[in-house]
């Protein structure tokens, strides 16, 4: 799977518009590459790079080749970890730990959208080791927190202002999302509090960023 981020994410030029559209009520449309936490920990990521074969004097990028290599790469993660050989939910009536939602090429931009069972396998399947990648990704609950320790001192609300940890830990059955690494996230539902230094993009969008584990809270 290291093969498959290294050609969506080696050739990323910034921000490519390309909307893909989730069934949530809240409406995953990344304008770049991003990830996507559902109240019931399941995750979804997209990927957006440029595929702009006119940079060189020998294409470089063919879709079907890409979608081949992505889908083989799916089926060979799934017969490991569910005995299923396939890359589409549609194509069996089985549970896949992953299952791919949408890959196209448009616009010389590359999209693939993916669909995870768990935090476990969007990181056992994007990998950990690469410099600017998730390290570690865990969904819960404030409750879940609370069971594990985690004090909640030194978060935030969502406008920037300090949050009491009495009034946090009051809302045991908000989500609670703790990331390693870079990313660019998106929560079902509003965030409600974060840890310091997080950026909220958009009542639902975090961006995070250096090897520090932080926490997002959201309702």
């Amino acid at each position: 799977m290291k093969a498959w981020k290294k050609v969506l994410s080696a050739a990323i030029t910034g921000i490519m518009v390309l909307a893909l559209a989730g069934c949530s009520s809240v409406k995953f449309e990344p304008t770049e590459s991003s990830i996507f936490v559902k109240k019931d920990k399941t995750v979804v990521s997209a990927e957006m790079v440029s595929v702009d074969n006119s940079e060189f004097d020998t294409p470089r990028y063919d879709e079907n080749e890409m979608k081949t290599f992505l889908e083989t790469a799916v089926k060979e993660y799934n017969k490991e970890a569910c005995g299923q050989d396939f890359a589409y939910a549609k194509d069996t009536k089985e549970a896949l730990n992953i299952s791919i939602e949408e890959f196209k090429v448009e616009n010389k931009v590359a999209a693939a959208r993916l669909n995870y069972a768990s935090s476990e396998d969007y990181l056992k399947f994007n990998g950990t080791e690469d410099s600017g990648s998730v390290k570690d990704l865990i969904i819960g609950t404030v409750a879940d927190g609370i069971s594990s320790g985690l004090d909640f001192s030194g978060m935030v609300n969502a406008d920037g202002s300090a949050a009491g940890v009495e009034e946090i830990q009051k809302n045991t059955k908000y989500s609670l999302v703790a990331i390693t690494g870079p990313a660019r996230m998106m929560v079902e539902g509003k965030v409600r509090y974060m840890s310091s230094g997080v950026t909220l993009a958009d009542e639902s969008t975090v961006v995070t960023s250096g090897d520090e584990t932080v926490y997002i809270i959201f309702k």
